[in-house]
């Protein structure tokens, strides 16, 4: 008659008096214990780290993206194709102008990136920061709830991985353990090769 699960997780427990559980095998089932219990444990702190992620992200964001305000530039010069540096491949489509635009009465410059071979007087897109000079875009929306989320994945897999390389190792060097002790005894028990008597 076949043992259900639960009568086998049962007679697995440590404390169990049986003479043949072996201190090796009530060691492994506590760390198997443990491991479990960390990838339970794991969840709700990916959730809280991720969610700390989240709101840190939020306020960073904010505090960037204040202040800035999308203008439109105008081109001053033929745009030039963007040259190819020693560390990074550049694509071919890439171009850069210099673009100037008014704020606040005074006329800044610049030399920013274009799409296409623009040309002199051409219309350009252009965020600007506070102080009146180019600056990257404004945060996607979503980037915090994507930077909290990956956080808290991260952490999940990474307790996850923690556990189960933990309970690998403990069952790789008590298999070995027990395989030497079978070898011994195997080795004490059978006369050598060779050895037998006539």
């Amino acid at each position: 008659m076949r043992t259900s699960l639960p009568m086998r997780l049962w007679q697995a427990r440590p404390w169990n008096t049986s003479p043949l559980m072996r201190v090796s095998d009530r060691f492994e089932v506590v760390v198997r214990a443990l491991a479990v219990l960390l990838a339970a444990i794991a969840i709700p702190m990916a959730g809280a780290i991720g969610t700390v992620s989240y709101t840190g992200a939020v306020d960073r964001i904010t505090a960037q993206d204040a202040g800035k305000s999308h203008i439109t530039a105008t081109v001053t010069a033929d745009a030039q194709r963007m040259l190819e540096s020693d560390r990074m491949r550049v694509p071919p489509d890439r171009y850069q102008a210099p673009v100037e635009w008014v704020v606040d009465g005074r006329t800044e410059t610049a030399v920013v990136e274009v799409t296409g071979p623009q040309v002199p007087g051409a219309a350009v897109p252009l965020w600007i920061g506070k102080d009146g000079r180019p600056t990257a875009e404004p945060a996607r929306p979503g980037s915090a709830a994507a930077e909290g989320i990956g956080t808290g994945i991260a952490i999940l897999i990474e307790c996850w991985c923690a556990a189960a390389a933990a309970v690998w190792i403990t069952a790789s060097v008590l298999d070995a353990r027990r395989n030497a002790h079978w070898e011994r005894e195997w080795k004490s028990i059978n006369r050598p090769i060779g050895k037998d008597s006539q």
